[in-house]
C-alpha cells in the first residue's frame, strides 16, 4: 500500500513538473493534456486520473507551488527575530526560487495572468497568504521601532510584492537577463531607505563623518 502511494505520489509530480515545461513553451492556451502526458511520459487516459482537466492542472502548479513557498518562508521567519532580516530572507527565498526554475517563473507570471479567472483564484488563495505574511512582517517592524509607525503594513505589503513582482516579470522578459537574486540588496536599499536624500546623506557630502549604515542592521 505504502509503495503504491509513493508510485502515484512521483507519477503525480511528474505530471506538474511536465505542465510546468509545456505551459511554458508553448503557452497555456496553446498546450494540450496530451501534450503534458507525452512529456510525463505517460498515457493520456492515466493523466485525467490525476487531474480533471488542464485548467485543473494548471491550479495545483500554482497552489501547490505557492503553498510550499509560503510555509518555507514561514518557517525561516520564524527562527528570526528581526524583521529586516526576515524581509530579506522571504524576498530572497522568491527570487532565488524563480531563478532556479525559469519555466516555472514563466507559468507564474505570464500564463497565469491570461485568465480573469485565474487571478481572481491567485488573489485569493496563496498570493493572499503571502501577503499576509508579509504584511505581519512590516507590522512587526513597526511595532518594534524599526519601520517607521506611521506606515501603513496592508499597503506596505502590496508595495513590496509588487516590486518583486515586476523585478521577476522583467528578468523573464529580458533576452540577456542578470541574476535575479542579485537585485535583493538593491531592493532593499529602496525600500528601507526610500528616494528622498537622508540627513546623513548630506552630512557626507559636507565632509562629515557619518557613514552610512547597512541596511539591515543600521537605524532606519
Amino acid at each position: 500500500m505504502a509503495r503504491g502511494e509513493q508510485g502515484k505520489g512521483a507519477k503525480r509530480k511528474a505530471i506538474l513538473e511536465a505542465a510546468v515545461r509545456v505551459f511554458a513553451e508553448k503557452g497555456y492556451f496553446g498546450a494540450r493534456m496530451r501534450d503534458v502526458a507525452a512529456v510525463a511520459q505517460v498515457a493520456d487516459g492515466t493523466l485525467y486520473l490525476y487531474f480533471d482537466s488542464k485548467e485543473d492542472l494548471l491550479t495545483a502548479v500554482l497552489e501547490e507551488h505557492a503553498q510550499a513557498f509560503v510555509e518555507r518562508a514561514r518557517r525561516d521567519c520564524a527562527q528570526l527575530s528581526d524583521p529586516r532580516h526576515m524581509l530579506q530572507t522571504v524576498l530572497e527565498r522568491h527570487l532565488a526560487s524563480l531563478e532556479a526554475n525559469r519555466a516555472l517563473a514563466t507559468v507564474f507570471q505570464i500564463e497565469l495572468r491570461h485568465s480573469r479567472k485565474f487571478l481572481r483564484r491567485i488573489a485569493k488563495g496563496q498570493v493572499s497568504q503571502y501577503l499576509q505574511l508579509l504584511q505581519e512582517i512590516v507590522g512587526s517592524g513597526v511595532s518594534q521601532g524599526v519601520f517607521r509607525r506611521e506606515l501603513d503594513p496592508k499597503v506596505a505589503a502590496r508595495v513590496i510584492f509588487g516590486a518583486v513582482d515586476e523585478l521577476v516579470t522583467a528578468w523573464i522578459l529580458a533576452q540577456k537577463p542578470s541574476g535575479l537574486k542579485e537585485q535583493v540588496a538593491p531592493l532593499l536599499d529602496v525600500l528601507f531607505y526610500g528616494l528622498c536624500r537622508t540627513t546623513n546623506q548630506e552630512v557626507q557630502e559636507k565632509g562629515g563623518n557619518h557613514e552610512r549604515t547597512n541596511h539591515l542592521t543600521g537605524s532606519l
